[in-house]
C-alpha cells in the first residue's frame, strides 16, 4: 500500500524534499501551501531595486508538482495538526497522513519591545511586502525626478535594520540602483541616504571573515552609512530611535532585524525555542513524534560545530533531502541517519554585477566573478524548476 506523504509549505526546502520523495512511485505526496507560488526569498532585494520581475522570483506550484507524477498540489491554508490522529487540517478540509514534513518557513520578527516598529517600517521576507516596497519605492524615485529643477531637491532617506544577509544585500542593491537610476537620468540631486543599523561592531555577523570585509567595503563605496554598535529602541512616523539617543529620520525604514517561524507552530503540540522553531532530533525528527519531521528556517536545527545552522536556501535543501531519506528509511525499517549538515557556502549579493563568494570555506570570489558564480547558482536553480513546469503546462494545453 502507498504511504502519504504531507508537505506543509512550499519555500525552498519544502520544494526540495516534494522533489527527492517524487522519484519512488510508492509514495503519495502531497504538497499544502497558501500560496500558489514558490517565492525565491534569496532575489527580494533585486525585486526591491528593480533588478528582478516577478516572474523571475516566482515558479508556479501547481504546474510545477503536476510534472511529477505522484505529486499532488493543494492550495490551502492549514490552521492544525493532530499528530496522534495523523491529520493535517485546512480552513476548508483535513488530510490524513502516514508521514508529515513541516516546511513553513519564516517571517520577520518585529518584537513588541519596539514600540511603533510595526506600524512604520517594512518586512520583506514575503512577496506581497517585497512587491508593496518596490511600489513606494519607485514612487519615490520619480517624485525625486519630479522635483528636478526645485530651488532643493527633494532629499529622501532609507533606513535598513539589521545587518545580517538580508539587511546587507538589501541595503547595497538600493544604494547601487539608486545611483545607477540617478546618473541614467542626468539627475542633479544629491544621493538617497541610505543608514544600515548594525547591532554590533561588524556586518554579517557569524558569517566568514572575507564575506564581511568584502561586505563592508562594498557597502562604503557605495556611500551607505553603516552606523554599528547601535539599536532601533522605537520608532515614530518617518523617525527612528536608536539605543544610542540618536535619532534618523527616514522616508523608508526595512526592518531585517531576525525571523520568527510560521504562525502555525503556535497552536500546534510541539516544542519550540524562542523564535517559534520547532525542536527536532538529530533525525529532524519533530521531538515524541517519529512520523512528523520539520526542516527549513521552521526548524531549530544545530550545525555540525553545534551552534545554530543559519537559515539560508542551503541549509533549507539540506534539511529537506535528509528529511525526505529518513522517510524512505523508515518505511523500509531502517534505522535513521543523524544529521551532520554542513553548507557548502554562502553567497551575499553587494549591488549590480557585484557579490561575494565563499565555497568549502577555502574558495573565495568577489566583485564580477562572484557576481557570475551567484548567478549561475542561482539562474541554474530557477530553470530547472520552470523548465519541469512549463512541460506540465504545455501538456494541460494539449
Amino acid at each position: 500500500m502507498n504511504k502519504r506523504v504531507l508537505i506543509v509549505g512550499g519555500g525552498y526546502a519544502g520544494v526540495r524534499a516534494m522533489q527527492h520523495l517524487s522519484a519512488h512511485p510508492a509514495l503519495e505526496v502531497t504538497l499544502i501551501d497558501q500560496h500558489p507560488y514558490h517565492y525565491l526569498q534569496t532575489e527580494a532585494y533585486a525585486l526591491i531595486a528593480h533588478r528582478a520581475s516577478l516572474i523571475d522570483v516566482t515558479v508556479d506550484l501547481p504546474a510545477l508538482c503536476r510534472s511529477y507524477e505522484n505529486v499532488t498540489f493543494v492550495k490551502a491554508k492549514v490552521i492544525g495538526i493532530d499528530f496522534e490522529r495523523k491529520k493535517v487540517t485546512s480552513e476548508q478540509r483535513e488530510f490524513y497522513y502516514d508521514y508529515v514534513i513541516l516546511a513553513m518557513g519564516s517571517r520577520t520578527f518585529f518584537p513588541d519591545t519596539i514600540p511603533g516598529l510595526h506600524d512604520f517600517a517594512h518586512g520583506v521576507k514575503s512577496l506581497k511586502n517585497a512587491l508593496r516596497f518596490r511600489q513606494q519605492f519607485e514612487q519615490e524615485l520619480y517624485e525625486r525626478m519630479c522635483s528636478e529643477g526645485d530651488a532643493a531637491c527633494r532629499s529622501f532617506s532609507v533606513v535598513v535594520a539589521g545587518a545580517g544577509l538580508s539587511g546587507v544585500e538589501i541595503a547595497a542593491e538600493m544604494a547601487d540602483y539608486t545611483r545607477w537610476f540617478m546618473r541614467e537620468n542626468r539627475m542633479m540631486c544629491d544621493g538617497i541616504n541610505i543608514h544600515l543599523i548594525a547591532s554590533g561592531d561588524e556586518v554579517l555577523k557569524g558569517m566568514h571573515p572575507y564575506l564581511k570585509r568584502k561586505a563592508g567595503e562594498r557597502l562604503e563605496k557605495l556611500g551607505v552609512v553603516t552606523v554599528y554598535g547601535s539599536r532601533v529602541t522605537s520608532v515614530e512616523a518617518g523617525r527612528a530611535w536608536l539605543s544610542t539617543g540618536r535619532t534618523i529620520d527616514f522616508d523608508f525604514m526595512i526592518f531585517a532585524g531576525g525571523i520568527i517561524a510560521s504562525t502555525l507552530t503556535k497552536v500546534l503540540d510541539v516544542k519550540c525555542n524562542k523564535k517559534g522553531q520547532i525542536a527536532v532530533t538529530p533525525e529532524l525528527c519533530v521531538i515524541g513524534k517519529e512520523d512528523a519531521f520539520a526542516i527549513g528556517d521552521v526548524a531549530e536545527i544545530m550545525g555540525v560545530d553545534g551552534t545554530p545552522l543559519p537559515s539560508t536556501a542551503n541549509g533549507a535543501e539540506k534539511s529537506a533531502e535528509l528529511a525526505a531519506h529518513n522517510i524512505l528509511r523508515s518505511r523500509r525499517g531502517e534505522k535513521l541517519r543523524g544529521h551532520g549538515i554542513r553548507l557548502e557556502g554562502y553567497m551575499v549579493a553587494l549591488g549590480r554585477f557585484n557579490a561575494a563568494v565563499v565555497i568549502f570555506n577555502r574558495i573565495k570570489f568577489s566583485g564580477l566573478l562572484g557576481y557570475v558564480m551567484k548567478r549561475l547558482i542561482t539562474d541554474r536553480y530557477k530553470f530547472l524548476l520552470d523548465s519541469r513546469a512549463y512541460k506540465a503546462f504545455r501538456r494541460s494545453r494539449e
